[in-house]
C-alpha cells in the first residue's frame, strides 16, 4: 500500500474528475496510459487503477495533470449550431471553438466552448495548434432528401452551398490536423468527391452517450489530414423511421442535423489517443 491510499474522501474529486483523469490518460499517452500516468504521478500502477474504479482521484493529482494537459491544442467545428461533436473534447480540457451564422452575434463562452456567430466563407480561424476540425455545412440545398426541390430552389442555392463547402475545405486543409467533412446523402459526391467513410446513428450506440442513438439516418463522411474513423459499436435500430418521421415544425432541419452523441464520443476516442478502444 502506498502513501496515497490513506487520503480521506473529503481529499477526493468526484466521479466525473474520474472520467476526466481517463481522458487525460488517452491525450498523454495514448491506449496504455495508466502506468506512465503513474509514474508522472509518483505512484503505483495500481493506485491509479484503484482511483478509477472508485471514482475517487485525489484533488493534488487532478491539479498535476490539468497543469500536464493544458497545452494539447485546439479543436475547431465549422457550421455546428450544437456543439455536440466537440463536448467530449471540452470535457477534456481542449479549448473547443464553434462557428456558425445562427449563433448570437458576436462571440461568447459557454460550457467550456466558444461559440461565434460568422458567415465560414468570410470568416478566417485564429491562429492556434489544432488538434482536430470538424465541419457540417448546410445540407438542405445539397441532400438527395431534397432533391425534388432542387429544380425550384434555382442555381442560387446550390452555388451558396458548394461556397460554403468550400470555405470548410480551406480551412481543414489549412489547419494541418485531422480532419472531416460531414453531410448526409447528398450531391456533394458529384461536385467534390465521393466520400471516405458513412454510418448511421445506432452504429456507435454502444458509446457514452449513445443509449438514444437507436435510429436510422446516412451520413457521409469527407477526411484527411490522419482522421482516424473509429471502431463500430452498434445497438439494435429500434427507431429506424425517427428522423423520416419527425413532424414538421420550425427547428425540424436542425434536429436532423444534430450530431449523434454516441459517434461524437468514438470519433474522440479514435483520435484523441490513436486509438478507439479505451483501457479502463
Amino acid at each position: 500500500m502506498d502513501a496515497f491510499s490513506s487520503l480521506k474522501s473529503s481529499d477526493c474529486v468526484t466521479d466525473s474528475d474520474a472520467d476526466a483523469l481517463i481522458r487525460a490518460g488517452l491525450i498523454l499517452f495514448g491506449a496504455r496510459w495508466k502506468a506512465p500516468m503513474a509514474r508522472t504521478l509518483g505512484v503505483t500502477r495500481e493506485t491509479v487503477s484503484r482511483w478509477v474504479g472508485s471514482g475517487s482521484v485525489p484533488t493534488w493529482a487532478m491539479a498535476v495533470v490539468r497543469l500536464m494537459n493544458a497545452n494539447k491544442g485546439a479543436v475547431l467545428s465549422l457550421c455546428d449550431r450544437t456543439g455536440n461533436i466537440v463536448r467530449p473534447w471540452a470535457d477534456a480540457g481542449f479549448e473547443c471553438i464553434c462557428v456558425d451564422i445562427a449563433h448570437d452575434s458576436g462571440e461568447a463562452t459557454r460550457d467550456g466552448i466558444t461559440w461565434i456567430d460568422a458567415d465560414i466563407r468570410e470568416w478566417l480561424p485564429p491562429p492556434r495548434h489544432y488538434a482536430i476540425v470538424f465541419a457540417a455545412p448546410p445540407r438542405t440545398n445539397l441532400a438527395v432528401s431534397g432533391a425534388r426541390w432542387f429544380k425550384d430552389k434555382g442555381m442560387g442555392g446550390l452555388t451558396e452551398a458548394i461556397e460554403i463547402v468550400e470555405a470548410c475545405r480551406r480551412i481543414c486543409e489549412w489547419s494541418r490536423a485531422p480532419w472531416m467533412i460531414e453531410n448526409p446523402v447528398s450531391t456533394l459526391g458529384s461536385y467534390w468527391r465521393k466520400p471516405d467513410f458513412s454510418f448511421h446513428p445506432h452504429e456507435f450506440g454502444n458509446y457514452e452517450g449513445g443509449a438514444s442513438d437507436d435510429y436510422l439516418k446516412r451520413t457521409c463522411l469527407w477526411t484527411g489530414g490522419g482522421f482516424r474513423f473509429p471502431q463500430k459499436r452498434p445497438i439494435e435500430a429500434f427507431r429506424p423511421l425517427y428522423i423520416r418521421d419527425l413532424p414538421p415544425t420550425d427547428d425540424r432541419a436542425d434536429v436532423r442535423s444534430v450530431t449523434p452523441p454516441g459517434f461524437a464520443r468514438a470519433v474522440f476516442e479514435a483520435n484523441v489517443g490513436g486509438t478507439s478502444v479505451i483501457e479502463r
